[in-house]
């Protein structure tokens, strides 16, 4: 099998994609803040999908690229998009979903007869009880931070992290921003 590099104008191309879902997914983050809960449902839905949708696109490009330009076979290509996993957000909220947020709001559990349902119950319950696996919690609020440090650099309002984020994100999302240069436009 020939090993070939992801052709330069569609690499920059999907590096731009997820710097705009990183955007995103910071917006989404801030939208959850206390400070702006007249708010949150609107936006950490456009927000959400916005990053979702951006995603897909990168996707997208690399999946036409490597049906047109490197001969992969569709049923090849279906397997690596992973279509079986593919919702639709026209559909609505799933029964998995409806399971999931009544378990994270403590809501009693589904009949015994319906395991998928207990299972998504669960999950829920497992995020209401701090997270589904413990060990990356500290990812999770390294993540968290860096998100918030780099919006906070890029739109020069390092002092407003205090006022949303918990003090213990907010310190590490100040060292995140303060070791971040902002970007320079590119000499011509």
């Amino acid at each position: 099998m020939e090993r070939t590099p992801m052709p330069e104008p569609l690499r920059q191309a999907v590096h731009q994609l997820v710097s705009e879902v990183v955007m995103n997914c910071q917006e989404v983050l801030r939208y959850t803040e206390p400070d702006v809960a007249h708010d949150w449902k609107r936006m950490t839905l456009y927000r959400a999908t916005d990053a979702a949708d951006t995603m897909d696109m990168a996707a997208m490009l690399i999946a036409a690229y490597c049906q047109q330009y490197t001969g992969l076979p569709m049923n090849t290509l279906a397997s690596y998009l992973q279509i079986r996993q593919q919702h639709s957000r026209a559909a609505g909220p799933r029964e998995s979903d409806r399971q999931e947020i009544a378990g994270m709001l403590g809501s009693p559990l589904p009949p015994e007869s319906d395991t998928d349902a207990r299972q998504w119950h669960s999950w829920g319950q497992g995020y209401a009880e701090g997270g589904l696996m413990a060990e990356a919690d500290e990812q999770r609020l390294f993540t968290e931070a860096c998100l918030h440090g780099l919006r906070a650099r890029l739109c020069d309002d390092v002092d407003s992290l205090d006022s949303y984020l918990p003090p213990h994100i907010a310190e590490l999302a100040r060292k995140v921003a303060g070791v971040l240069e902002v970007p320079q436009p590119a000499a011509v």
